[in-house]
């Protein structure tokens, strides 16, 4: 598979699966369903699993594991940041949000020297793509890094 036709399978069909999904576990976190939204993101690593399978894996679908993964476990999504990471720099796509949500993940794991190191990086591309609002994270965790 191309990376071309990786970047349309994940627009048409990938991302609004994580959309659906995402709202899904949001609006079972929302009416405080521990049971729902547990079922809400098994759907959704269902699917990240037959993406995986039929070989469609794409960064946006790894890193969307990742964020979810991450407010249940962060050192659980550690793996999936690292590889969403890997799968961005194949395919020569935008890593600043995978850089800057795992420098919270490590941040919160206690792993800050590897925390700043991620937020730096990630701040630099996010300044590069003009994405004020991942500088401003960036600006955040480093903060709280150096705490």
């Amino acid at each position: 598979m191309t990376t071309e036709e990786r970047h349309r399978h994940h627009f048409e069909v990938v991302h609004p699966q994580i959309d659906r999904l995402a709202r899904l576990i949001c609006e079972a976190s929302a009416i405080d369903d521990p049971i729902l939204t547990e079922s809400r993101f098994q759907d959704l690593h269902a699917f990240y699993e037959e993406q995986i399978r039929l070989g469609y894996w794409h960064p946006a679908l790894t890193e969307a594991l990742a964020d979810f993964t991450a407010s249940r476990d962060v050192a659980a999504a550690l793996p999936y940041y690292r590889l969403a990471l890997d799968q961005a720099r194949e395919l020569d796509s935008h890593s600043h949000t995978i850089l800057i949500a795992m420098a919270q993940a490590l941040f919160e794991a206690g792993q800050k020297e590897q925390a700043e190191a991620c937020s730096r990086e990630g701040r630099a591309e996010a300044i590069r793509r003009g994405d004020d609002e991942y500088v401003q994270k960036a600006d955040e965790i480093l903060r709280e890094t150096s705490a």
